[in-house]
C-alpha cells in the first residue's frame, strides 16, 4: 500500500495556514503603505498651499508696497475659491546721520509685514504654537 494516495490522513492544513499568514502580512504592509502615502499627500498639499500663499503675498508687496499700510488685512484668494486673510503691519523707520558736525534725521522706507497664521493656511495638525507665515519688505 502506497502512502501517496492516503491524502486524508496526511493533510493537516499547514499550507493553508502559511497562505493565511502570508496574506495577513501582505495586507498589513499594504495598509502601512497606504497610511504613509496619505501622509505624504497631505504634506505635499500643505507645501503647495504655503508656496502659493508666499507667491501671492510677494506679488501683493511688489504691486502695492507701502500703499498696503492703509488697511489692517489683505484678502488672498486661492485657486480653489477659498480666501485667506493676511494681517498687515507697517513700521516707519528713521535714521539719524551725523557727519562733520551736522546731524540729520532721515526717513527710511516703511517696513511692511504680511502675516498669515499657521491655522489659517489649512494645514493638517496646525496649532496655535506653530509659527506664522511672514513675508516682509525687509527679508
Amino acid at each position: 500500500m502506497s502512502i501517496c494516495f492516503d491524502s486524508r490522513r496526511r493533510q493537516r492544513g499547514d499550507m493553508m495556514l502559511e497562505a493565511l499568514v502570508g496574506v495577513l502580512i501582505t495586507s498589513i504592509i499594504g495598509a502601512g503603505l497606504a497610511h504613509v502615502m496619505a501622509q505624504v499627500m497631505n504634506s505635499q498639499r500643505d507645501a503647495k498651499v504655503e508656496n502659493l500663499m508666499v507667491e501671492r503675498l510677494r506679488d501683493s508687496l511688489h504691486g502695492h508696497g507701502v500703499s498696503l499700510c492703509g488697511s489692517d488685512t489683505l484678502e488672498i484668494s486661492l485657486p480653489n475659491g477659498e480666501a485667506r486673510n493676511a494681517v498687515i503691519s507697517c513700521e516707519p523707520a528713521t535714521a539719524t546721520l551725523a557727519m562733520a558736525g551736522v546731524t540729520r534725521t532721515v526717513e527710511a522706507p516703511q517696513r511692511v509685514d504680511l502675516k498669515v497664521a499657521a491655522t489659517d493656511l489649512g494645514n493638517k495638525g496646525a496649532g496655535e504654537d506653530d509659527p506664522d507665515l511672514l513675508v516682509s519688505t525687509r527679508q
